[in-house]
């Protein structure tokens, strides 16, 4: 009875620790997608006033954000690619604004914004896939 108990009480503690490191890890991805928001936010603002410095600096932290742990929520190679292309539209628009092309920046900004839909979408259908 007593080797029953501790099992069943060391299965309830497995799944609660789990559901608590889910929660943890949707905690984290919800608090990067706000502080992406802020980013692509700075971003936009720089590119409708043709201020350079606020898009370069909405563009690093979006590079940045890129780059963390809880960006990276699948493994496959198409995630990979879309995180790459969505980097490499990020740069181009930084190099543009910082040469005051800003037409050209806000093409690129289009561009790394679709990026993230693809990105998001793609995300969606391997969850969607997995159940």
């Amino acid at each position: 009875l007593t080797i029953l108990t501790a099992c069943i009480a060391f299965a309830g503690w497995l799944t609660w620790s789990a559901d608590a490191q889910e929660k943890t890890r949707k905690g984290s991805v919800e608090v990067n997608m706000r502080q992406k928001l802020a980013g692509t936010s700075k971003v936009l603002e720089g590119l409708a006033i043709e201020d350079k410095e606020l898009v370069h600096e909405g563009a690093m932290e979006l590079t940045e954000l890129s780059k963390a742990e809880v960006w990276q929520v699948l493994t496959d190679a198409v995630y990979r690619e879309h995180t790459q292309t969505f980097r490499s539209a990020v740069k181009r628009l930084d190099e543009a604004a910082q040469k005051s092309e800003f037409a050209s920046a806000q093409l690129e900004w289009l561009d790394a914004t679709k990026r993230c839909f693809d990105c998001h979408n793609h995300i969606r259908a391997q969850r969607a896939a997995a159940k």
